[in-house]
């Protein structure tokens, strides 16, 4: 049940023609949205006049974070600050405990990653024995001061009104990125014009750099994580599922590699599949005569179990940037 309600709720946002019913609900979530933009902004200004305090950690604090629910890519970046930095810091990820999935992903990519809804007293206790700290989904953590604010945005935020939850999925308005020092802006080719998109947010924000981000194909992998061939794929029926924020650019960067996906299947972000569930959707593509089912690398986490009836593989992908070199100077430039 609450599954369908989610994705009934999902659906709704997404709706551009609403029938009676609907309208009057989205106009109920809209009042509750200029509710919750009052308190958003009640606390930011708090945080601005420093009744609310925020306090230094003896380490590199570099966040990375958004101004909306997920899918506009803060895990592979974490995943690549992490990377990029490790031989000149010994860098940790500090996350608040939310989405499993994501948490099993990172300490399988990366090793170092802790999570404490308290990510300052985290910070506290472990700053002996890290130099850096990536702040995974930070933007909003204002308790812990951050030496780099960097926020990531995806295409579709740009394709609609800013709305905050729950009329739509912003956490907070746009103006917020002027307390940002570095904006990406991912999914850049899905965009019309990312540069005219780029020009918008440094007239919205005149000192905050912004950079343009794509994911880049990696590599296929079998539940065990052993690498498979991409021609091993050539000729099959592939089914495509995705339980995360943004599942069309899952689906984008798929067909992209040339496979044949003749079904896609969506999720709610985070969704538990049931056993029951999953052999249901097992016997409907068997039906189909489907060979693969590909899934993203997190939803790989969610699987009731490894074994099944139909053969599974993961699409990694990594994180790409237009300039990458300025990037990391420019990061390098507020940490010194």
């Amino acid at each position: 049940m609450g599954y369908k309600i989610k994705k009934w709720y999902l659906a709704l946002l997404e709706k551009e023609k609403k029938n009676l019913f609907e309208n009057a609900f989205y106009c109920f979530l809209c009042f509750l949205s200029f509710i919750y933009a009052g308190l958003v902004s009640l606390r930011n200004v708090l945080y601005s006049l420093k009744a609310i305090p925020s306090y230094d950690v003896d380490a590199k604090i570099v966040s990375v974070g958004n101004i909306s629910w997920s899918g506009s890519g803060k895990t592979p970046l974490s995943i690549w600050l992490h990377e990029k930095f490790s031989s000149k810091f010994k860098v940790a990820v500090l996350r608040r405990g939310y989405g499993e999935d994501e948490g099993s992903l990172l300490k399988e990519r990366l090793g170092d990653v802790f999570s404490s809804p308290d990510r300052y007293k985290l910070a506290k206790k472990l700053q002996s024995s890290f130099g850096m700290f990536v702040l995974d989904d930070g933007f909003q953590y204002r308790r812990l001061k951050r030496d780099v604010n960097i926020v990531i945005m995806g295409a579709r935020e740009f394709r609609k009104k800013h709305r905050l939850i729950p009329a739509d999925f912003f956490r907070e308005p746009i103006s917020a990125l002027k307390r940002a020092d570095i904006v990406v802006l991912n999914h850049s080719q899905e965009m019309k014009e990312p540069l005219e998109t780029k020009d918008f947010i440094m007239r919205l924000v005149p000192d905050v750099k912004v950079y343009l981000s794509n994911y880049k194909f990696k590599k296929f992998l079998d539940l065990n994580g052993e690498e498979i061939d991409r021609d091993f794929f050539k000729g099959k029926r592939i089914a495509a599922l995705a339980g995360i924020g943004y599942p069309q650019g899952f689906f984008r960067k798929l067909k992209e590699t040339g496979l044949d996906i003749i079904r896609e299947i969506i999720y709610p972000d985070h969704y538990e599949l049931g056993e029951s569930e999953f052999a249901v959707l097992e016997d409907d593509l068997i039906k189909e005569g489907i060979d693969v089912l590909m899934i993203t690398q997190k939803d790989k986490y969610h699987l009731p179990c490894k074994e099944s009836r139909i053969r599974i593989y993961i699409m990694e992908i990594d994180i790409w940037f237009d300039n990458e070199n300025d990037f990391i100077k420019e990061i390098n430039t507020k940490l010194t």
